[in-house]
């Protein structure tokens, strides 16, 4: 059996995204308050409704939208994200909040709304969403997850505890992950510990000699090194790389910029040149069938 008001809210969605399309605001928002009006967890006329008012800057009309979703107690988590992503600020935030009532695992809330926090400057409200980040995550069994969190955390919210926290975690579940290992690595450099730094870095080398990345560690490894002034360590750590793989052009690039402080320029030029044939050769090799 068709339901006839799915089908009118289907097509005064559609005409709204037809009056986008040439620029008429009002009479596309007009439809997607028509069609929410037919059917009003639709979601995907919220979504429309709340860009279209978001790109029209129309801020009271993103606060009506954020009055009328309370008031028919909307209980998709995806309509009060659409929301709080067209918001700012405090409002911004209450409205991933709702979507977390709703659903406080969902991720993409937790995301936003912890990005919001640490923008407007409350470092320690956000702290406690990257917490249940954390927490999700490793529930999850997710790695790369928790990796990409421990950076956040180090590099975006100065959490260095936590940051070493989320990439240990990252490190148990997947023990041969190098990018954790970098990561974990660079809280250490984060930390000013630049000995533990190498030590992690070299730790990584020794244990897992055949690692494909293992010339990126290398690589990693003459920038800490690098860092701390020990251009030479720094040198003999990316002719390693090299060494492992003549076609990593970063290796090629860093030992460029080493031999340019060491004063030997000729060198220099020479590995330069290699670092920019492989980063051409990279953007410009066509894969098979590619036109």
């Amino acid at each position: 059996m068709i339901d006839e008001t799915k089908v009118r809210a289907e097509s005064v969605l559609l005409k709204g995204l037809d009056d986008l399309e040439v620029g008429d605001y009002p009479a596309a928002i007009g439809s997607f308050w028509q069609a929410i009006a037919e059917v009003p967890e639709y979601r995907e006329a919220w979504e429309h409704l709340a860009g279209a008012l978001q790109r029209s800057s129309d801020d009271q009309g993103l606060d009506q939208a954020v009055l009328k979703a309370a008031e028919l107690e909307i209980r998709s988590k995806e309509i009060w994200y659409a929301l709080a992503n067209a918001l700012d600020g405090t409002k911004a935030q209450a409205a991933f909040w709702r979507a977390l009532q709703i659903d406080p695992d969902y991720e993409q809330a937790l995301t936003g709304l912890a990005w919001s926090l640490r923008t407007s400057g409350k470092k320690e409200e956000a702290i406690y969403v990257y917490e249940h980040l954390l927490d999700l995550f490793t529930r999850r069994q997710d790695p790369l997850s928790l990796n990409s969190l421990g950076d956040t955390l180090r590099r975006l919210v100065g959490a260095l505890d936590l940051a070493e926290e989320a990439v240990g975690r990252a490190l148990k579940l997947d023990p041969e992950y190098f990018d954790a290992w970098k990561n974990l690595s660079y809280v250490m450099c984060s930390r000013r510990e630049p000995a533990r730094a190498q030590q992690i870095l070299r730790r990584f080398i020794q244990t897992y000699p055949a690692h494909r990345r293992r010339a990126d560690a290398w690589v990693c490894l003459g920038t800490v090194l690098r860092s701390t002034g020990d251009l030479k360590g720094a040198e003999e750590a990316v002719r390693r790389a090299v060494e492992i793989d003549a076609e990593c052009q970063l290796a090629w690039s860093k030992l460029s910029d080493i031999l340019f402080e060491l004063g030997h320029e000729q060198e220099a030029q020479v590995a330069l040149r290699r670092a920019d044939d492989l980063d051409y050769n990279q953007k410009y090799d066509e894969t098979p069938g590619q036109t």
